[in-house]
């Protein structure tokens, strides 16, 4: 029987509270300023924010309440191999930082699917990646709300339904009305509501237990400390390859091309700014990380004696940490309250930057087609209007994903894998190779989204490992006890009438596609981008590869473009006589004169780049004029 709490007075102000400000965040927002009348103040803060709003807004976007209560019930019930993710999970905004990100600052997209279209000159490779944004946002919207409602509910009298429409709601209304800048600073908010809650539960447990030494030296003996497992099996949930490799995969779609990020990154008022804005990211990622993951030990050293799940006091793994709150804290008022305050607030920073990236997605890549003729304040309202209806869809999805099983954080970051690695992989086929076409790109995207679909949907179906450690019911009460030895009896029973005695986790138990869908769920993202990418070269090549000199410069990370070359099926002329003839071409049509003569000679500049120009401009039958130019490519027009 699941036991029901009470909250108390001070818990219902405290939360109420949380829910009001956030509010009060939008309605400020809406009627200062520019008052949310132009696309760009709407859904880019008129490019006006400073990096530290922004650094804060990106980290709460991303740390939702799936990373809160999925986190240490994934310590609590596989022990501490997915601590040792937060190395490989920093190095995604640094790749987001120094890479992705200044391209597409320097662009001034609004939509970062426009870059898809200006690579690749062909529209449908710009939908096909706006169309997988929004799958993976709805879908990620319903992930985010169900979690804290459910655990909430499952614990307090609060059903689910009433929390996840009154969440929705709130979120929906200070999205709509405040645009991006009540988006920043309500996630500015949140953030530290959710730092202050989970550092105030923590603090409570270590007391309870006995210190942080008593709560490791617990864990210790119970089998939960491990963090060096070199296994080099796929099929293994966690081990160190699959949290340093495989979790770089799933992060690095959310912090390099994913819409939300470009929109905060493009927000602020340099690109320096911007840069930083991720970075802070790297300390913000490891101490929240580190946060939820010392108090899933603390979950596991309060209820070494008595599993709360076994006991059947909750029904699943995102209830526990709920429960152990109201369990510890209950008898203080108001703690609770700020727990389940910091809880929505992940939900509600998440929810609000997908509502918000949503509209502008939709808006720029699917309606301004169309509609491009209409005024400024016309498109404004109509992101209002979508804003709102992506709000209901989140609400409608929230109730669909209460069908899922697992932790909220394995959904979570299964959900990134799937959708979100051919979204990287068609990026990484744009920015990286310059002989990709739009027909590659396109077949490539399809087959990454179609098997990674299929692995997640596969292993979802079949769940043929179980890597749960063993937790104990000794310490609780005489009837729970009886129930257990029988069902451990009638599983001994069970195991001695048949022929195997695999482990549970044992991969040899797997058999046909079972072995492809048994591989650690970690693994699907950078299967996803790698068939994205391979099969994206492969139909390019086949269908006639793109001419380098037509990709513009700015559309290209040069750092990898040697280092791929010998993938890129480079052409016969070499860098710097495809760049001195863009210069030309480029010259020749700002030019109307057609006897006019120019050739341009190129010297390597900084960094290995031809961005030092010689150029000569004579007319038939005269002497000639000279010009040197030192400057980037892309200022060459401007000076000569």
């Amino acid at each position: 029987m699941i036991e029901k709490a009470r909250f108390a007075i001070a818990d219902y102000v405290v939360f109420g509270l949380m829910l009001a400000i956030s509010a009060g965040i939008g309605i400020f927002h809406a009627i200062t300023g520019g008052r949310q009348k132009s696309t760009q103040e709407f859904l880019m803060a008129n490019r006006s924010m400073n990096f530290l709003p922004v650094a804060l807004s990106v980290l709460a976007s991303f740390f939702s309440a799936s990373t809160l209560l999925g986190t240490p019930a994934e310590i609590y019930q596989f022990g501490t191999m997915y601590w040792i993710s937060v190395f490989s999970a920093v190095m995604a905004p640094i790749t987001g930082a120094f890479l992705f990100g200044p391209m597409f600052f320097r662009l001034k997209v609004l939509s970062v699917f426009e870059y898809l279209e200006m690579r690749f000159k062909s529209r449908s490779i710009r939908l096909f990646g706006a169309f997988l944004f929004v799958l993976r946002a709805v879908i990620g919207m319903g992930i985010v709300l169900y979690g804290p409602s459910t655990a909430l509910s499952a614990v307090t009298d609060f059903p689910v339904w009433a929390i996840i429409i009154m969440v929705g709601v709130v979120c929906t209304f200070y999205t709509a009305i405040g645009g991006m800048k009540a988006v920043i600073w309500t996630d500015v908010f949140q953030t530290v509501i959710m730092l202050a809650g989970m550092l105030a539960v923590l603090i409570q447990a270590c007391i309870k237990v006995g210190g942080i030494s008593e709560v490791w030296r617990i864990c210790e003996e119970g089998g939960r400390i491990s963090f060096f497992d070199f296994n080099t099996d796929p099929h293994i949930r966690h081990t160190f390859w699959t949290l340093i490799v495989g979790i770089y995969f799933v992060w690095l779609p959310p912090y390099t091309v994913d819409q939300q990020m470009v929109q905060r990154f493009s927000s602020t008022k340099s690109l320096k700014h911007a840069k930083w804005a991720l970075l802070c990211n790297v300390p913000g990622m490891f101490i929240l990380i580190t946060l939820c993951s010392v108090t899933g030990l603390t979950l596991y050293a309060y209820y070494t004696e008595c599993d709360p799940l076994k006991d059947k006091k909750i029904s699943n793994p995102n209830q526990l940490l709920p429960f152990f709150v109201l369990d510890i804290l209950g008898h203080l008022p108001g703690l609770p309250g700020l727990f389940v305050a910091s809880l929505f607030s992940g939900a509600l920073s998440s929810v609000s930057s997908m509502l918000n990236s949503l509209a502008a997605v939709t808006w720029e890549d699917f309606l301004k087609i169309r509609y491009s003729h209409i005024s400024d304040s016309k498109a404004t309202a109509i992101t209002k209007v979508l804003a709102l209806c992506y709000g209901c869809v989140g609400v409608g999805l929230a109730f669909l994903v209460a069908q899922l099983g697992g932790t909220v954080l394995q959904a979570s970051l299964t959900l990134n894998g799937a959708i979100g690695a051919p979204l990287v992989g068609i990026f990484i086929l744009g920015a990286f190779f310059t002989s990709t076409n739009w027909i590659g790109t396109l077949v490539g995207g399809v087959c990454g989204l179609a098997f990674a679909l299929w692995l997640s949907v596969g292993a979802y179906l079949t769940t043929p490992l179980d890597f749960k450690l063993p937790t104990s019911t000794d310490g609780c009460n005489v009837t729970a006890n009886i129930s257990v030895t029988m069902a451990t009896m009638m599983s001994t029973m069970a195991t001695n009438m048949t022929t195997t005695t695999l482990s549970p986790s044992d991969p040899a138990r797997l058999h046909g596609l079972e072995k492809l869908y048994g591989l650690s769920y970690l693994w699907f993202s950078a299967l996803g981008i790698l068939t994205t990418v391979f099969v994206g070269l492969f139909v390019s090549y086949a269908t006639g590869a793109t001419d380098p000199k037509d990709v513009d410069d700015n559309l290209q990370l040069k750092l990898f473009q040697r280092f791929f070359s010998c993938l890129c099926f480079p052409p016969s002329l070499d860098e710097k006589e495809i760049q001195m003839e863009k210069v030309k071409k480029d010259l020749e049509k700002e030019t109307s004169f057609t006897t006019w003569s120019i050739s341009v000679s190129l010297e390597p500049g900084i960094h290995g780049s031809y961005s030092v120009c010689r150029v000569i401009i004579s007319h038939v039958g005269s002497n000639l004029r000279e010009k040197h130019i030192i400057a980037p490519d892309a200022d060459l027009l401007a000076l000569v």
